[in-house]
């Protein structure tokens, strides 16, 4: 149980289930999304077409740049990532919110509101891995960098999805004080 309780803390992948999270792929503008260093052949698209066989791939080495945008503000609670096993799966990524022109060179220097390592096993469709809250309460763009992998040349990814709320429908009313 304590491990379960720290691998929580440190943003490791968790069964899905919370009641008021809803998937968010609805709120997304798809047209307004880009990712850097995709192949053309494996190209970004395929990670909006729901189908796990069909991947997003790296092109000259095993990092991504990709940029999502939501119709509206929303609260993120958590990122599910699913992935081929292997070396080609993602290992560290780092999270960046409502910066719309970061390159490369800015991940690499600039604090990541939160960075979350997997293993291969993390990257199933039935995890998620739990975001603090306190950095993902008001999310217009989410910048999702790929920094490495598990050792492959390129880095393949099958689905993101990402789970929260509309900020349009969190009531106040029904906030309750923890603590």
């Amino acid at each position: 149980m304590m491990a379960a309780a720290q691998a929580a803390a440190q943003g490791a992948p968790q069964i899905a289930s919370n009641p008021g999270i809803v998937d968010l792929s609805d709120l997304i503008v798809k047209e307004k999304c880009h990712c850097l260093n995709d192949a053309s052949a494996k190209p970004f698209a395929n990670l909006f077409i729901g189908d796990d066989r069909l991947v997003c791939e790296s092109d000259d080495d095993e990092q991504l740049l990709m940029t999502f945008e939501f119709r509206e503000a929303v609260r993120l609670h958590s990122i599910n990532i699913i992935a081929p096993r292997g070396e080609t799966a993602p290992r560290t990524i780092k999270l960046y919110v409502n910066k719309p022109s970061i390159d490369f060179a800015e991940c690499e220097d600039l604090p990541s509101a939160q960075t979350i390592i997997f293993t291969q096993d993390d990257l199933a469709s039935d995890l998620v891995s739990k975001l603090k809250m306190q950095h993902f309460s008001m999310v217009n763009l989410l910048t999702v960098f790929v920094e490495d992998n598990h050792g492959a040349d390129t880095t393949a990814i099958s689905t993101i999805k990402f789970n929260g709320s509309p900020l349009a429908s969190f009531n106040m009313k029904e906030f309750k004080k923890v603590g």
